[in-house]
């Protein structure tokens, strides 16, 4: 009773969206109406397959207003809406976000093969807002879009719809990890905890005390006598896909908060006429996105079938575990590369958590560390345990450490040097308008700079500050003037002599030296125009330039104080000989502009 098939059906269009209606609302009972309710509560599971049915725009908002009536009676749980190749497009959005919003045990939403094409800004708008209501699904397993015509601008709003979401909270069961020898059941023996909490802005699962977070980004993890510091960090669970929540959860409060674009475990965007840039905009989420493996034990059982099959083929992909992007032929290998390096990044964030899990020892390998310096590693720890001196064994520690910050750092310059690279031709060939973040701070720039040069004064904004640390470029030491005006090698005694001798005739008076190393005075603040002060000025900025809230509040303090400094100014006159492009980056790059913060 629960799944409606429409596959086979003859009739398509808006006739058999009436269909549809009608099935729908078979399943909500009236008053009176016992056997039926009943029987809903018996099977509330509701599963939707009308793909290729070619909806459209008027069967799609039939549909969704039948949903929106079964949602509203909590008696029915809609797990599965099928509505690929139905001719939908962006203005199709709303009125299934509608629908959706009362939907949050959805898991599995099938888009694909569709015509949602984001061109216009009433289809960014919408498309923004139907991501938004993504919140609402706390047990999404898959998200398919692909075969729409999203390109890059659809991908950038949908990394800047994952960077403004809220974080998520998975915990991770200690019990779970298996000792790997004596020294480390020793140093665990004194441990009161028996899971770690894990919650932090970017949704990767972070080992952390009930103490909380530090205000510098780190989590402190402190059990008997250990205790360690990480920074940005994510863990594999290695269960089943049909892992039951139970199984995995050490107590009734240690339940998982999974919601939105951070919790779904596949989002696929396959031949969505991505370029280069969209992978740059998908390395970002890559390196902050939890694998699946690690939401799989907290949601509902997967069922075996094709669907689970499906999920299987995903996992086999080398890179983007979790966010596939396939066949999308505009995505060059430069492209490829970012996604690989981004996933090397996700991976060495892994290891940075068995460290903590192993107090610090290196017992486990990474796929991090090469597999010259892994061998290394394992035959200084079998010489470690047949001396028996723990010394030694730290020093192998150690030998571990120095390799993943080495690797570490050649994996981060290589990554950022992959995104200056697609970004710059990106700017190159589009200019700011090849993103819409980029298009905002250059604007912000401009006018901040017009109105608040010279301005002295603080810039607060909420009671912050900005970050940004101007230094003026210290100058070259000047030489002598008997090394910088030499003669030619190739003039003539009589030409030397004469030179020299004018030269040495050159006389400095203190006064003229003073007149040199003196400062000169510091000019009076400025007044900003209008007389009105720099707050009211930040305000009227932000309302005209980003009134829709692109940018944080990192970025508006760093733009506001980049833009008021004449330091800033004379630094960048020395890059005038590069490029358009390689100026425009350097410039949206100091004020951390580049990509939104996740």
């Amino acid at each position: 009773m629960g799944k409606l098939t429409y596959v086979n059906r003859k009739t398509t269009g808006l006739k058999l969206a009436q269909s549809i209606q009608r099935d729908i609302q078979k399943r909500i009972p009236k008053v009176g109406e016992d056997k039926k309710l009943a029987a809903v509560q018996r099977d509330p599971s509701v599963e939707i397959d009308a793909s290729g049915r070619q909806l459209g725009s008027e069967g799609i908002a039939l549909v969704c207003d039948a949903l929106w009536e079964l949602g509203c009676t909590k008696l029915s749980r809609v797990e599965e809406i099928n509505l690929s190749g139905n001719d939908l497009t962006a203005a199709c959005l709303q009125p299934l976000r509608r629908a959706l919003s009362v939907c949050p045990e959805l898991r599995d939403l099938d888009l694909s093969n569709n015509k949602i094409a984001i061109t216009t800004p009433e289809d960014m708008a919408e498309w923004e807002y139907f991501l938004e209501g993504f919140t609402s699904f706390k047990c999404l397993r898959r998200f398919d879009v692909s075969y729409n015509p999203l390109g890059d601008i659809g991908v950038e709003i949908l990394f800047r719809t994952y960077a403004f979401e809220k974080e998520i909270y998975i915990p991770v069961d200690l019990r779970s990890i298996r000792k790997m020898d004596s020294f480390d059941e020793a140093a665990d023996a004194n441990d009161s905890s028996e899971s770690i909490d894990i919650r932090f802005p970017n949704g990767s699962q972070h080992p952390s005390s009930p103490a909380g977070h530090s205000n510098n980004g780190e989590v402190h993890v402190i059990q008997g006598t250990r205790k360690a510091s990480v920074a940005t960090t994510s863990t594999q669970s290695t269960l089943p896909l049909s892992s039951s929540p139970a199984s995995s959860i050490g107590s009734s409060r240690d339940v998982a908060d999974i919601h939105g674009l951070r919790g779904i475990s596949y989002i696929v965007l396959n031949g969505i006429e991505a370029t280069d840039l969209a992978a740059v905009w998908l390395s970002y989420i890559i390196t902050a996105h939890p694998l699946p493996s690690e939401l799989q034990p907290h949601l509902p059982p997967l069922k075996e079938g094709p669907f689970a099959a499906t999920l299987r083929k995903y996992d086999a992909l080398p890179n983007c575990r979790g966010l596939v992007l396939t066949e999308n032929p505009k995505v060059t290998h430069v492209g490829e590369r970012v996604l690989k390096e981004a996933e090397s990044r996700r991976e060495e964030n892994l290891a940075g958590v068995e460290d903590v899990w192993t107090n610090g020892q290196g017992r486990r390998r990474s796929s991090a560390i090469s597999d010259t310096g892994f061998e290394e590693a394992m035959n200084l720890r079998d010489f470690n345990r047949r001396s028996s001196i723990q010394d030694e064994d730290q020093n192998y520690g150690s030998l571990v450490a120095k390799h993943r910050r080495t690797l570490l750092n050649e994996e981060r310059y290589s990554l950022s040097r992959t995104r200056a690279k697609i970004q710059l031709a990106a700017l190159k060939e589009k200019g700011v308008k090849a993103s819409l973040l980029w298009s905002r701070v250059m604007r912000m720039v401009v006018v901040s700079r017009a109105i608040l040069l010279d301005y002295s004064g603080p810039i607060i904004i909420d009671g912050r500050e900005p970050t940004l640390q101007i230094t003026a470029k210290k100058p070259s030491a000047r030489t002598s003037i008997d090394s910088t005006f030499k003669p030619a090698s190739d003039a003539s005694p009589a030409a030397k002599g004469t030179m020299l001798k004018r030269m040495s005739e050159i006389s400095i008076s203190p006064t003229d030296v003073a007149k040199v190393t003196t400062a000169p005075p510091t000019p009076p603040p400025r007044k900003l125009p209008g007389g009105l002060p720099v707050d009211i000025w930040m305000k009227i900025i932000i309302l005209a330039e980003d009134s829709d809230g692109l940018t944080t509040l990192n970025q508006r303090l760093n733009i506001f104080h980049w833009s008021r400094s004449r330091t800033a100014i004379s630094n960048g006159l020395e890059y005038l000989a590069e490029s358009t492009e390689t100026q425009t980056r350097r410039v949206i790059s100091k004020v951390k502009g580049l990509a939104y913060e996740v």
